[in-house]
């Protein structure tokens, strides 16, 4: 896999305009990656929607075929090819709903998961550390300021040093944060690559899964009764 733009670890405390600059491109990206992968998981819970449609549908089908013998059709005579027929059918639709069955889970736990997955934990780490990275340089930026408007004399030396105390602490809070916030901006770089392509091996592997199994399914014996049945029909 070529290798990504990064931010340098040991640019985090020198807090450079130039640091500044690149941060924003990152942030600028992990915004846009949150909104794409939004979007993405809509599509992708819509296609699992759809398919846990059809495990209903073909359930429902199967059912209405079994009810036609039990119609009270007032011309009904000589409908026993018929119920038979649909009777077969209805075996039919229902081993067609064990494999949409299998499918709709396949997509759940290979497509629909990972990519909750990598928004609820990767992005939501990443917004969380911007967070905490905003705070400790406001912290750190309002000591620097509370120290900067110290008067400059000798009886206030004291007041001085703890301020100086409060300063140091707050610029390795920020220091602290913003290596953990960059670590998470890196990562993202590459996590992301993982997280757009993983979901689709999961959608093919099902849909590739599903259409095997079915061509094993019926192709042995659906050919000839299919072709007795165009016969009847056409009768």
């Amino acid at each position: 896999m070529p290798a990504v733009d990064k931010l340098l670890l040991e640019e985090a405390l020198q807090d450079s305009p130039q640091t500044r600059s690149l941060l924003s491109v990152f942030e600028e990206d992990a915004g846009t990656l949150t909104d794409y992968t939004n979007q993405l998981l809509q599509a992708m819970q819509r296609v699992y929607g759809a398919q846990n449609e059809m495990c209903l549908a073909t359930q429902q089908l199967s059912k209405q075929l079994l009810a036609y013998e039990k119609q009270n059709f007032a011309l009904g005579k000589g409908d026993e090819e018929v119920i038979s027929t649909l009777h077969y059918f209805s075996k039919v639709v229902d081993e067609l709903n064990v494999l949409h069955t299998e499918l709709a889970k396949q997509l759940a736990d290979t497509m629909v998961l990972p990519i909750i997955h990598f928004r609820e934990k990767d992005l939501t780490e990443v917004s969380t550390l911007k967070d905490l990275f905003g705070l400790a340089s406001n912290e750190h930026d309002l000591s620097m300021a509370k120290y900067s408007r110290l008067p400059k004399k000798k009886e206030n030396e004291k007041v001085k040093t703890e301020v100086g105390k409060e300063v140091a602490a707050a610029r390795r809070k920020q220091h602290l944060s913003s290596l953990q916030y960059y670590c998470a901006l890196n990562a993202l770089q590459y996590r992301k690559r993982v997280a757009m392509m993983e979901p689709m091996i999961g959608f093919a592997q099902g849909q590739i899964n599903f259409f095997k199994k079915g061509a094993e399914m019926f192709s042995k014996h659906m050919d000839s009764f299919l072709s007795s049945v165009a016969d009847m029909v056409e009768r």
